[in-house]
Protein backbone atom coordinates (compact mmCIF):
# COMPACT_ATOMS: atom_id res chain seq x y z
CA UNK A 1 0.00 0.00 0.00
CA UNK A 2 1.03 3.57 -0.57
CA UNK A 3 2.71 5.25 2.43
CA UNK A 4 0.70 7.73 4.46
CA UNK A 5 2.06 11.16 3.53
CA UNK A 6 2.08 14.27 5.66
CA UNK A 7 -0.66 16.82 5.43
CA UNK A 8 -0.91 19.60 2.86
CA UNK A 9 -4.25 21.42 2.92
CA UNK A 10 -5.83 22.64 -0.32
CA UNK A 11 -7.68 25.55 1.32
CA UNK A 12 -4.31 26.90 2.45
CA UNK A 13 -2.97 26.64 -1.08
CA UNK A 14 -6.09 28.32 -2.42
CA UNK A 15 -5.80 31.14 0.08
CA UNK A 16 -2.36 32.03 -1.28
CA UNK A 17 -3.49 31.69 -4.87
CA UNK A 18 -6.56 33.80 -4.31
CA UNK A 19 -4.54 36.77 -3.11
CA UNK A 20 -3.03 36.96 -6.58
CA UNK A 21 -6.43 36.44 -8.16
CA UNK A 22 -7.77 39.54 -6.45
CA UNK A 23 -5.01 41.58 -8.08
CA UNK A 24 -5.76 40.29 -11.55
CA UNK A 25 -9.52 39.82 -11.55
CA UNK A 26 -10.41 42.09 -8.69
CA UNK A 27 -12.93 40.02 -6.81
CA UNK A 28 -13.35 38.37 -3.42
CA UNK A 29 -16.28 36.20 -2.41
CA UNK A 30 -17.81 35.06 0.86
CA UNK A 31 -17.76 31.27 1.17
CA UNK A 32 -19.28 28.68 3.51
CA UNK A 33 -17.45 25.87 5.34
CA UNK A 34 -16.69 22.81 3.27
CA UNK A 35 -14.17 20.01 3.42
CA UNK A 36 -12.28 19.62 0.17
CA UNK A 37 -9.99 16.64 0.48
CA UNK A 38 -9.13 14.81 -2.71
CA UNK A 39 -5.37 14.52 -2.51
CA UNK A 40 -4.16 11.48 -0.61
CA UNK A 41 -2.06 13.53 1.82
CA UNK A 42 -5.16 15.24 3.17
CA UNK A 43 -6.67 11.90 4.10
CA UNK A 44 -3.88 11.37 6.63
CA UNK A 45 -4.80 14.43 8.65
CA UNK A 46 -7.01 14.23 11.74
CA UNK A 47 -7.66 17.94 12.22
CA UNK A 48 -9.29 20.87 10.44
CA UNK A 49 -12.20 18.98 8.92
CA UNK A 50 -13.71 22.16 7.55
CA UNK A 51 -12.21 25.50 6.69
CA UNK A 52 -13.55 28.74 5.25
CA UNK A 53 -11.63 30.84 2.76
CA UNK A 54 -12.50 34.21 1.32
CA UNK A 55 -12.53 33.12 -2.31
CA UNK A 56 -11.42 35.35 -5.15
CA UNK A 57 -12.64 34.94 -8.69
CA UNK A 58 -10.58 35.28 -11.81
CA UNK A 59 -12.37 35.32 -15.14
CA UNK A 60 -10.72 33.17 -17.76
CA UNK A 61 -11.17 33.50 -21.49
CA UNK A 62 -11.26 30.49 -23.76
CA UNK A 63 -9.11 29.99 -26.83
CA UNK A 64 -9.99 28.87 -30.32
CA UNK A 65 -6.88 26.72 -30.51
CA UNK A 66 -7.92 23.10 -30.05
CA UNK A 67 -6.06 20.28 -28.40
CA UNK A 68 -4.57 17.52 -30.48
CA UNK A 69 -7.12 14.82 -31.10
CA UNK A 70 -5.88 11.23 -30.99
CA UNK A 71 -4.85 9.75 -34.32
CA UNK A 72 -6.15 6.40 -35.48
CA UNK A 73 -2.74 4.91 -36.24
CA UNK A 74 -0.71 3.59 -33.33
CA UNK A 75 -3.41 4.38 -30.78
CA UNK A 76 -4.60 2.33 -27.86
CA UNK A 77 -8.23 1.43 -27.33
CA UNK A 78 -8.61 4.59 -25.23
CA UNK A 79 -9.07 6.55 -28.44
CA UNK A 80 -12.40 4.92 -29.23
CA UNK A 81 -15.64 5.69 -27.43
CA UNK A 82 -17.22 2.97 -25.33
CA UNK A 83 -20.79 1.88 -25.89
CA UNK A 84 -22.39 2.14 -22.48
CA UNK A 85 -21.26 -0.24 -19.75
CA UNK A 86 -19.03 0.83 -16.87
CA UNK A 87 -16.80 -2.18 -17.52
CA UNK A 88 -16.23 -1.17 -21.15
CA UNK A 89 -15.54 2.43 -20.19
CA UNK A 90 -13.07 1.30 -17.53
CA UNK A 91 -11.26 -1.00 -19.94
CA UNK A 92 -10.78 1.80 -22.43
CA UNK A 93 -10.06 4.70 -20.07
CA UNK A 94 -7.86 3.22 -17.33
CA UNK A 95 -4.76 3.17 -19.62
CA UNK A 96 -5.07 6.97 -19.86
CA UNK A 97 -5.12 7.66 -16.10
CA UNK A 98 -1.99 8.09 -13.99
CA UNK A 99 -1.11 8.58 -10.32
CA UNK A 100 0.62 11.82 -9.33
CA UNK A 101 2.97 11.94 -6.32
CA UNK A 102 4.25 15.26 -5.03
CA UNK A 103 7.32 15.38 -2.80
CA UNK A 104 9.51 12.40 -2.05
CA UNK A 105 9.32 9.32 -4.22
CA UNK A 106 6.89 6.71 -2.87
CA UNK A 107 9.78 4.24 -2.79
CA UNK A 108 11.64 6.50 -0.36
CA UNK A 109 8.74 6.80 2.05
CA UNK A 110 6.78 9.89 3.01
CA UNK A 111 8.44 13.25 3.35
CA UNK A 112 7.52 16.86 4.05
CA UNK A 113 4.80 18.13 1.76
CA UNK A 114 4.25 14.81 0.00
CA UNK A 115 0.83 14.19 -1.47
CA UNK A 116 -0.88 12.17 -4.13
CA UNK A 117 -3.55 12.68 -6.74
CA UNK A 118 -4.38 11.63 -10.27
CA UNK A 119 -4.00 12.84 -13.85
CA UNK A 120 -5.40 12.03 -17.27
CA UNK A 121 -3.56 12.02 -20.60
CA UNK A 122 -4.56 15.09 -22.62
CA UNK A 123 -2.31 15.14 -25.67
CA UNK A 124 -0.56 12.25 -27.34
CA UNK A 125 2.90 13.80 -26.97
CA UNK A 126 3.07 13.52 -23.19
CA UNK A 127 0.74 16.19 -21.79
CA UNK A 128 -1.55 15.32 -18.87
CA UNK A 129 -4.24 17.24 -16.98
CA UNK A 130 -4.45 17.35 -13.20
CA UNK A 131 -5.49 19.80 -10.48
CA UNK A 132 -3.58 22.89 -9.43
CA UNK A 133 -4.13 21.97 -5.79
CA UNK A 134 -2.57 18.54 -6.37
CA UNK A 135 0.75 19.90 -7.65
CA UNK A 136 0.81 22.96 -5.39
CA UNK A 137 3.91 25.02 -6.12
CA UNK A 138 6.02 22.06 -7.25
CA UNK A 139 8.09 22.38 -10.43
CA UNK A 140 8.15 18.62 -11.02
CA UNK A 141 6.09 15.68 -9.81
CA UNK A 142 6.30 11.90 -10.07
CA UNK A 143 3.79 10.34 -12.47
CA UNK A 144 3.11 6.60 -12.34
CA UNK A 145 1.53 5.20 -15.49
CA UNK A 146 -0.83 2.20 -15.56
CA UNK A 147 2.06 -0.06 -16.62
CA UNK A 148 3.69 0.66 -13.24
CA UNK A 149 6.53 2.79 -14.57
CA UNK A 150 7.25 6.10 -12.83
CA UNK A 151 8.49 9.23 -14.56
CA UNK A 152 9.41 12.74 -13.57
CA UNK A 153 6.93 15.17 -15.09
CA UNK A 154 7.34 18.91 -15.45
CA UNK A 155 4.55 21.07 -14.09
CA UNK A 156 4.11 23.13 -17.23
CA UNK A 157 1.59 25.51 -15.70
CA UNK A 158 -1.33 25.88 -13.32
CA UNK A 159 -4.46 28.02 -13.11
CA UNK A 160 -5.73 28.08 -9.50
CA UNK A 161 -9.14 29.66 -10.04
CA UNK A 162 -10.22 26.73 -12.20
CA UNK A 163 -7.94 24.30 -10.32
CA UNK A 164 -6.29 23.06 -13.52
CA UNK A 165 -2.64 22.08 -13.97
CA UNK A 166 -0.80 20.71 -17.00
CA UNK A 167 2.01 18.15 -16.64
CA UNK A 168 4.43 16.99 -19.31
CA UNK A 169 6.39 13.76 -19.74
CA UNK A 170 8.64 13.37 -22.80
CA UNK A 171 7.13 10.35 -24.54
CA UNK A 172 10.62 9.09 -25.37
CA UNK A 173 11.07 8.41 -21.64
CA UNK A 174 8.00 6.21 -21.29
CA UNK A 175 9.31 2.68 -20.70
CA UNK A 176 8.34 0.18 -23.35
CA UNK A 177 6.72 2.76 -25.60
CA UNK A 178 9.67 3.29 -27.90
CA UNK A 179 8.60 6.90 -27.99
CA UNK A 180 5.04 5.96 -28.98
CA UNK A 181 2.15 8.27 -28.24
CA UNK A 182 0.37 8.13 -24.90
CA UNK A 183 -3.26 6.94 -25.07
CA UNK A 184 -5.56 9.97 -25.32
CA UNK A 185 -9.20 9.44 -24.30
CA UNK A 186 -12.06 11.14 -26.12
CA UNK A 187 -13.16 14.48 -24.63
CA UNK A 188 -16.73 15.76 -24.53
CA UNK A 189 -17.44 19.06 -26.25
CA UNK A 190 -20.54 19.94 -24.24
CA UNK A 191 -21.79 19.81 -20.66
CA UNK A 192 -23.38 16.54 -19.51
CA UNK A 193 -27.08 16.22 -18.77
CA UNK A 194 -28.35 15.77 -15.24
CA UNK A 195 -29.03 12.09 -14.59
CA UNK A 196 -26.59 10.64 -17.09
CA UNK A 197 -23.92 8.16 -16.03
CA UNK A 198 -20.77 9.54 -14.40
CA UNK A 199 -17.70 7.35 -13.90
CA UNK A 200 -14.73 8.48 -11.79
CA UNK A 201 -11.28 6.99 -12.37
CA UNK A 202 -8.23 7.68 -10.23
CA UNK A 203 -6.02 6.63 -7.33
CA UNK A 204 -7.99 7.18 -4.10
CA UNK A 205 -5.86 6.40 -1.05
CA UNK A 206 -3.11 5.27 -3.43
CA UNK A 207 -5.27 2.52 -4.96
CA UNK A 208 -4.41 2.95 -8.62
CA UNK A 209 -6.94 2.43 -11.42
CA UNK A 210 -9.94 2.60 -9.10
CA UNK A 211 -13.26 2.96 -10.94
CA UNK A 212 -16.50 4.15 -9.31
CA UNK A 213 -19.81 5.06 -10.90
CA UNK A 214 -22.87 7.19 -10.26
CA UNK A 215 -24.77 9.91 -12.07
CA UNK A 216 -24.44 13.59 -12.84
CA UNK A 217 -26.40 15.15 -9.98
CA UNK A 218 -26.27 18.76 -11.19
CA UNK A 219 -24.33 21.13 -13.41
CA UNK A 220 -23.35 24.75 -12.94
CA UNK A 221 -22.73 24.35 -9.21
CA UNK A 222 -20.92 26.93 -7.11
CA UNK A 223 -18.50 25.01 -4.87
CA UNK A 224 -18.24 26.51 -1.38
CA UNK A 225 -14.78 27.50 -0.17
CA UNK A 226 -13.38 27.54 -3.71
CA UNK A 227 -13.48 29.88 -6.71
CA UNK A 228 -15.26 27.23 -8.78
CA UNK A 229 -18.58 28.58 -10.06
CA UNK A 230 -19.92 26.09 -12.59
CA UNK A 231 -18.79 22.65 -11.48
CA UNK A 232 -20.35 19.30 -12.31
CA UNK A 233 -21.86 17.66 -9.22
CA UNK A 234 -21.85 13.87 -9.04
CA UNK A 235 -22.66 11.10 -6.58
CA UNK A 236 -19.99 8.82 -8.09
CA UNK A 237 -17.82 7.94 -5.06
CA UNK A 238 -14.83 10.29 -5.03
CA UNK A 239 -12.22 10.13 -2.28
CA UNK A 240 -8.78 11.57 -1.40
CA UNK A 241 -6.39 10.76 -4.24
CA UNK A 242 -9.06 11.08 -6.96
CA UNK A 243 -8.22 14.75 -7.50
CA UNK A 244 -7.04 15.40 -11.05
CA UNK A 245 -8.52 12.20 -12.44
CA UNK A 246 -11.25 12.14 -15.09
CA UNK A 247 -15.01 12.03 -14.73
CA UNK A 248 -16.31 10.10 -17.73
CA UNK A 249 -19.70 9.50 -19.34
CA UNK A 250 -21.15 6.21 -20.57
CA UNK A 251 -19.68 6.79 -24.04
CA UNK A 252 -16.18 6.88 -22.57
CA UNK A 253 -15.76 10.63 -23.06
CA UNK A 254 -14.10 12.74 -20.38
CA UNK A 255 -16.66 15.25 -19.12
CA UNK A 256 -14.70 16.70 -16.20
CA UNK A 257 -11.64 16.71 -13.96
CA UNK A 258 -12.48 15.57 -10.42
CA UNK A 259 -11.56 18.24 -7.90
CA UNK A 260 -13.55 18.33 -4.65
CA UNK A 261 -15.92 16.63 -2.24
CA UNK A 262 -18.37 18.18 0.18
CA UNK A 263 -17.94 16.39 3.49
CA UNK A 264 -17.00 16.90 7.12
CA UNK A 265 -15.34 13.48 7.41
CA UNK A 266 -12.84 13.56 4.52
CA UNK A 267 -14.63 10.69 2.82
CA UNK A 268 -17.33 10.60 0.17
CA UNK A 269 -20.94 11.24 1.19
CA UNK A 270 -22.31 11.36 -2.32
CA UNK A 271 -21.47 14.96 -3.18
CA UNK A 272 -18.44 15.36 -5.41
CA UNK A 273 -17.45 18.02 -7.91
CA UNK A 274 -15.54 18.13 -11.19
CA UNK A 275 -14.33 20.97 -13.38
CA UNK A 276 -16.13 20.64 -16.73
CA UNK A 277 -13.73 19.64 -19.49
CA UNK A 278 -15.29 22.41 -21.58
CA UNK A 279 -13.73 24.83 -19.08
CA UNK A 280 -10.51 22.92 -18.48
CA UNK A 281 -9.57 22.29 -22.12
CA UNK A 282 -9.23 25.93 -23.28
CA UNK A 283 -7.11 26.69 -20.22
CA UNK A 284 -4.89 23.66 -20.80
CA UNK A 285 -4.47 24.61 -24.46
CA UNK A 286 -3.33 28.11 -23.51
CA UNK A 287 -0.83 26.75 -20.97
CA UNK A 288 0.60 24.29 -23.50
CA UNK A 289 0.67 26.67 -26.45
CA UNK A 290 1.67 29.96 -24.79
CA UNK A 291 2.78 29.17 -21.23
CA UNK A 292 0.12 31.43 -19.71
CA UNK A 293 -3.63 31.90 -19.41
CA UNK A 294 -5.27 35.12 -20.58
CA UNK A 295 -8.68 36.03 -19.27
CA UNK A 296 -11.25 38.80 -19.21
CA UNK A 297 -11.38 41.01 -16.12
CA UNK A 298 -14.03 43.40 -14.88
CA UNK A 299 -11.92 44.94 -12.13
CA UNK A 300 -13.93 44.78 -8.91
CA UNK A 301 -13.77 43.23 -5.48
CA UNK A 302 -17.02 42.18 -3.89
CA UNK A 303 -19.17 39.57 -2.25
CA UNK A 304 -22.54 37.91 -2.59
CA UNK A 305 -25.61 39.56 -1.12
CA UNK A 306 -26.53 37.72 2.10
CA UNK A 307 -29.69 38.20 4.19
CA UNK A 308 -28.00 40.79 6.38
CA UNK A 309 -26.85 42.79 3.35
CA UNK A 310 -30.29 42.48 1.77
CA UNK A 311 -31.88 43.91 4.92
CA UNK A 312 -29.32 46.71 5.07
CA UNK A 313 -30.01 47.73 1.47
CA UNK A 314 -33.75 47.15 1.69
CA UNK A 315 -33.77 44.37 -0.90
CA UNK A 316 -36.64 41.95 -1.33
CA UNK A 317 -34.36 38.95 -1.88
CA UNK A 318 -30.82 38.03 -0.85
CA UNK A 319 -29.26 37.83 -4.29
CA UNK A 320 -26.85 39.89 -6.33
CA UNK A 321 -23.22 40.97 -5.94
CA UNK A 322 -22.09 43.87 -3.77
CA UNK A 323 -19.17 45.95 -5.10
CA UNK A 324 -16.64 46.44 -2.29
CA UNK A 325 -14.00 48.23 -4.32
CA UNK A 326 -13.25 49.20 -7.92
CA UNK A 327 -9.76 48.96 -9.35
CA UNK A 328 -8.66 52.21 -11.02
CA UNK A 329 -8.31 52.15 -14.80
CA UNK A 330 -10.31 48.96 -15.27
CA UNK A 331 -13.46 48.46 -17.30
CA UNK A 332 -15.53 48.68 -14.12
CA UNK A 333 -13.93 52.02 -13.24
CA UNK A 334 -14.43 53.48 -16.69
CA UNK A 335 -18.05 52.28 -16.74
CA UNK A 336 -18.76 54.19 -13.54
CA UNK A 337 -19.23 51.31 -11.09
CA UNK A 338 -18.93 52.47 -7.49
CA UNK A 339 -18.31 50.95 -4.09
CA UNK A 340 -21.67 49.94 -2.63
CA UNK A 341 -23.32 49.23 -5.97
CA UNK A 342 -25.27 45.99 -6.09
CA UNK A 343 -24.91 44.24 -9.43
CA UNK A 344 -28.23 42.57 -10.26
CA UNK A 345 -27.73 41.72 -13.94
CA UNK A 346 -24.77 41.13 -16.26
CA UNK A 347 -25.24 41.33 -20.01
CA UNK A 348 -28.96 40.70 -19.66
CA UNK A 349 -28.70 37.76 -17.26
CA UNK A 350 -29.79 37.96 -13.64
CA UNK A 351 -26.95 37.86 -11.10
CA UNK A 352 -27.74 35.77 -8.03
CA UNK A 353 -24.32 35.72 -6.36
CA UNK A 354 -20.83 37.08 -6.67
CA UNK A 355 -19.45 33.70 -7.68
CA UNK A 356 -21.99 33.50 -10.48
CA UNK A 357 -20.96 36.97 -11.67
CA UNK A 358 -17.32 35.88 -11.78
CA UNK A 359 -18.33 32.86 -13.83
CA UNK A 360 -20.18 35.10 -16.27
CA UNK A 361 -17.07 37.21 -16.75
CA UNK A 362 -14.93 34.10 -17.12
CA UNK A 363 -16.65 32.96 -20.30
CA UNK A 364 -16.33 36.35 -22.01
CA UNK A 365 -13.42 37.65 -24.06
CA UNK A 366 -11.17 40.62 -23.26
CA UNK A 367 -12.52 43.62 -25.15
CA UNK A 368 -16.17 42.54 -24.94
CA UNK A 369 -18.58 45.33 -24.03
CA UNK A 370 -21.30 44.21 -21.64
CA UNK A 371 -24.25 45.82 -19.87
CA UNK A 372 -24.13 45.88 -16.08
CA UNK A 373 -27.32 46.68 -14.16
CA UNK A 374 -26.83 47.94 -10.62
CA UNK A 375 -28.85 49.20 -7.67
CA UNK A 376 -27.47 52.46 -6.29
CA UNK A 377 -29.21 54.43 -3.56
CA UNK A 378 -32.49 52.75 -4.40
CA UNK A 379 -32.25 53.46 -8.13
CA UNK A 380 -31.61 51.04 -10.98
CA UNK A 381 -28.86 52.03 -13.38
CA UNK A 382 -27.58 50.34 -16.52
CA UNK A 383 -23.89 50.82 -17.28
CA UNK A 384 -21.73 49.69 -20.21
CA UNK A 385 -18.38 48.12 -19.33
CA UNK A 386 -15.56 47.00 -21.62
CA UNK A 387 -13.77 44.00 -20.16
CA UNK A 388 -10.02 44.23 -19.78
CA UNK A 389 -7.38 41.52 -19.98
CA UNK A 390 -5.21 39.80 -17.41
CA UNK A 391 -3.03 36.70 -17.37
CA UNK A 392 -1.57 34.04 -15.10
CA UNK A 393 1.89 32.66 -15.75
Amino acid sequence: PAPSPQTRHWPGLLAAALVAAVVSAGVAATAVPVTLRLTEDDAASSADTAQTTNGAEQATASTDEGRQEPADAGRTNAAAAADGSVAEVAEQLVPSVARVDVGDSPAQGPGPGQGAGSAVVYRQDGYLLSNAHVVGDADTVEVTLPDGTSHEAEVLGREPTTDIAVLHIPTSEVAGSGGADLPVPPFADELPSVGETAIAIGSPFGLDATVTAGVVSAVGREVPDTPLTDAIQTDAPINPGNSGGPLVNAQGKVIGINTAILSAQRTNIGIGFAVPITNAAPIADQIIDTGEVRFARLGIQGQSVDPRTAELYGLDTAQGAVVRSVQPGTGADEAGLQTGDIIVAFDGEEVTSFQQLAGMVRVRQPGDTVSVKVLRNGERLELQATLGEGSTQ
